[in-house]
């Protein structure tokens, strides 16, 4: 960001001169004040008033904190897995936004929807978003879009430039389908047999959720199927189970958290970028949210 931050030697942390701290308020004035100028930002400045409560009680902690975000990315590109920022942003951000939606934070929700659409997400991939979101989140999670967006949502333009996604990602909505006959409500045994074989040949075993709804309630199944079929028809398919990293990184299950890093490895997400999903996450649900991850991937990772 500036001189202030991303210091190699982690020792220089807790210093924080009255020249400093002058510094990071100018920095973060600026950022938010360049913004609005270029129309990104309507209305909600959380990341000016949540930083305030760090810049004026405790500039170190916002030091170290802020120093461990290039870190992420230095990752990546040490690696040769990514040189791009608005890349790394993109993906981060594809997170987010189903994120917030899960956990009801309106101001979060409206932020995503104009950082993503400034980025080059169009509507259509938004709603995207939102849709794969909703399976999680309920009808609670739509209200909330809703209450957020709805009247930007209505007349939002598309953006002049396509969205830029880390190399390999692309649209492949047939991945998705496993072969359902969906002219019949009930799940027919041609379809067990489709469910079975997508799953084996995916991920390489069928999860005990759908063990259990294809035993107990498979019409259930079949519903929440087809709906999951049809998600992704503009966003890359690979941006289904990165989002699921994000999204069982929260509720800390670990089988759903299994489950999205065979997809995402079986459909070409690179081991760098499964990593920095799940420590890009664990910022959200605390560090300790890594002990689920390890417990869920670790042999995945170390096999890779």
């Amino acid at each position: 960001m500036t001189a202030f931050f991303n210091h190699p030697d982690m020792s220089s942390i807790a210093p924080a001169t009255d020249e400093e701290r002058e510094m990071l308020d100018t920095m973060f004035q600026t950022r938010i004040e360049a913004d609005v100028r270029r129309g990104r930002w309507r209305g909600h400045f959380y990341q000016l008033t949540a930083d305030l409560v760090m810049l004026e009680h405790r500039p170190d902690y916002a030091r170290a904190m802020y120093d461990a975000i290039p870190s992420f990315r230095n990752r990546l590109r040490d690696t040769g897995e990514e040189s791009s920022d608005a890349v790394e942003l993109i993906a981060e951000s594809l997170q987010h936004l189903p994120m917030y939606i899960l956990y009801g934070w309106e101001t979060g929700i409206y932020n995503e929807f104009r950082h993503l659409r400034f980025r080059g997400l169009t509507k259509a991939q938004l709603m995207e978003l939102v849709m794969f979101a909703q399976l999680e989140a309920g009808m609670r999670g739509l209200q909330l879009v809703y209450n957020s967006v709805a009247r930007i949502l209505v007349d939002m333009p598309d953006p002049p430039e396509p969205a830029p996604f880390p190399r390999g990602w692309a649209p492949d909505p047939e991945a998705f389908k496993a072969g359902l006959d969906l002219s019949v409500r009930e799940l027919t045994p041609t379809d067990r047999d489709a469910i079975t074989d997508w799953y084996t040949r995916t991920i390489g075993y069928v999860p005990g959720s759908v063990k259990f709804s294809l035993a107990y309630h498979p019409e259930f199944y079949k519903w929440h199927r087809a709906r999951w079929e049809i998600i992704f028809q503009k966003l890359p398919k690979q941006v289904a189970p990165y989002v699921m990293l994000r999204q069982h990184m929260l509720t800390g299950n670990k089988d759903a958290l299994r489950e999205a890093a065979l997809l995402g490895k079986a459909w070409g997400i690179s081991k760098e970028w499964t990593v920095h999903g799940l420590v890009v996450s664990a910022f959200y649900t605390g560090f300790d949210g890594l002990n689920t991850a390890y417990a869920a991937v670790n042999d995945v990772l170390e096999h890779w």
